[in-house]
């Protein structure tokens, strides 16, 4: 183009205008520049043409605004504009190069207020107000401009771990102050094509162009740096972080889908323990669409038509005598087959569920209790009750308007409470239990020797058995240390009146040694897995029963 116009048109148009002009070829030298590009340099025009202004700029030209818009089209070959402040100049610009030939040709000139300030404003939509990093919008709009020049890119997204309990045991500044840190940390580890983002309260991303190295190993990278400590306040910190991945256009090139991916792997990599990466893979999105399909069934089946509730038995370890019975929640699904509480429970809790089947596993439990006296046998059935149904104020009322209406006496029922629910909120928790307790409802608590306080709270609450977790029992014939563990949980439970049953044993071995252990009773494969009504029933009548008030009291 300049070729084509002599040197008086140049000047005479350029110089009219007002605007600085100058270009530059490939290797960044000056072939033409205006008197008003000169001027504001506080030089010649002979002084700029010739050289590079690596040469005859300030050494801050790296950062300023004219490098960052000549190298980004120098690069990609395409015309840029943008508006920014001059250190140089002192005032505020608006710069647009255009790729002329194997060179740029450039035009600044002074931003006028109106567009500084809407300038300012876009800015602010683009940019997150607490770190200054680009946040979800300013993301997709740059993998959206790489996905049209069908550039390959990656994305990481970081989710930051623990940054909630910041917030509750320090304060909300505090909290601020961790993510701002975590910022600052990402940033100075990224590298050439890599830049970071704030996509939401506690999750980054790191957008990288194509380069060698796997996105997975720069999501370790920064996983790693966020593990380190840092000191807020005098206070010592440690975080963590899990990381996903996805690439770009093979995941995917909508930005939406693509962040939705990675947002899979990275719940994939926090169920896979602390400070995991995940790579997206297709098999997380069908699970992910089961689970959303699995929760809407669910929702419709909550008043229980597809419940089913297995009973497993429970033996004395002095004459094998069936003692009571737990109550173990099946969802017969009419396609998926029968479902373990594994499968859906934790979505049942996620929605705010269990509370509701809870209360069905009760009256189901109390209705079979009341079937067994029919027979003229008086056996416990427990029931487990989730962290929801625990923190119910109004969980022993429910309780004892079930037993009254089935004519069930309390001792009937047995409530298993997972020793780490107990834990969560020990003030409300030992008041629920004290009032199931003091109406006759046996409690015990179940998967003992795995929580963090275990023989700290154990005092604490009216409870009447200790079930060994089967993570303990399944090792006795082979491990020392859990021989030790299950002896030493015995001991404990016997000096406090309480009985003791194992979960779990599955050989005779283990059976033997428990019964040398002096452990009351056991619940497990090798007694009988879990019936269903009619079998359990059977069962009952296939063997001795112990139908005294107090199963226990042999």
């Amino acid at each position: 183009m300049l070729a084509n116009l002599n040197s008086f048109d140049v000047n005479t148009l350029l110089s009219e205008v007002g605007e600085a002009a100058v270009f530059v070829d490939k290797n960044w030298t000056a072939r033409y520049c205006n008197d008003v590009y000169a001027r504001n340099l506080g030089l010649t025009v002979d002084e700029v043409v010739g050289r590079t202004p690596f040469e005859y700029a300030p050494t801050s030209f790296r950062r300023s605004i004219f490098f960052e818009t000549c190298e980004y089209c120098l690069v990609n070959r395409a015309p840029v504009s943008k508006i920014g402040y001059s250190t140089v100049l002192s005032r505020w610009l608006i710069v647009r190069v255009f790729p002329v030939g194997d060179g740029v040709f450039m035009l600044a000139n002074d931003a006028s207020e109106s567009v500084v300030k809407a300038y300012n404003l876009a800015q602010a939509a683009v940019r997150d107000s607490l770190t200054g990093l680009g946040n979800k919008l300013a993301m997709e709009q740059e993998a959206n401009q790489l996905a049209q020049q069908g550039q390959a890119f990656s994305v990481v997204l970081i989710g930051i771990d623990r940054f909630w309990d910041v917030n509750d045991s320090h304060g909300y500044a505090a909290g601020d102050m961790a993510l701002l840190e975590v910022a600052s940390l990402l940033q100075s580890m990224t590298v050439d094509g890599e830049v970071i983002y704030r996509v939401s309260g506690d999750e980054f991303a790191v957008l990288r162009r194509a380069q060698s190295g796997a996105p997975a190993e720069r999501a370790s990278a920064f996983v790693r740096a966020v593990k380190r400590p840092m000191v807020l306040n005098g206070k010592r910190l440690v975080l963590g972080a899990c990381a996903g991945t996805v690439r770009a256009p093979a995941d995917g090139a909508d930005f939406e889908l693509l962040l939705q991916r990675a947002g899979l792997a990275l719940r994939s990599a926090k169920k896979s323990g602390r400070d995991y990466v995940a790579v997206f893979r297709e098999e997380l999105e069908l699970a992910a669409k089961s689970r959303s399909d699995l929760e809407s069934e669910l929702r419709a089946v909550l008043d229980g038509r597809e419940f089913v509730l297995m009973i497993q038995p429970k033996l004395s370890l002095v004459n094998s005598a069936v003692i009571g019975g737990e109550a173990l929640i099946r969802w017969a699904h009419p396609e998926r087959g029968l479902l373990s509480p594994a499968a859906f429970l934790d979505i049942a809790e996620n929605m705010g569920a269990m509370a509701a089947i809870d209360q069905w596993v009760l009256q189901q439990a109390i209705a079979y209790s009341a079937q067994l006296r029919d027979m003229g046998v008086n056996l416990p059935i427990s029931i487990n009750l989730s962290v929801e149904s625990l923190a119910d104020i109004y969980l022993a009322d429910r309780v004892a308007i079930a037993l009254k209406e089935s004519n069930v006496p309390a001792n009937l029922l047995e409530v298993e409470i997972p020793e780490g629910a107990l834990m969560r909120d020990v003030s409300v928790s030992s008041r629920i239990v004290a009032d199931l307790h003091n109406m006759g409802v046996r409690i015990s608590i179940d998967d003992f020797g795995t929580g963090y306080s275990s023989f700290a709270y154990l005092a604490q609450f009216n409870v009447d058995a200790l079930k060994i977790d089967r993570s303990f029992v399944k090792d006795l014939a082979t491990s020392e240390a859990s021989r030790k563990i299950v002896k030493g949980i015995v001991r404990l439970a016997h000096s406090l009146s309480l009985e003791v049953i194992a979960e779990g044993p599955e050989t005779d071995a283990q059976v033997n040694l428990l019964r040398k252990m002096k452990c009351d009773a056991i619940q497990g494969y090798v007694a009988a897995k879990p019936l269903t009504w009619p079998q359990f029933k059977q069962f009952v009548a296939d063997h001795p029963a112990i139908t005294a008030p107090n199963p226990f009291a042999i």
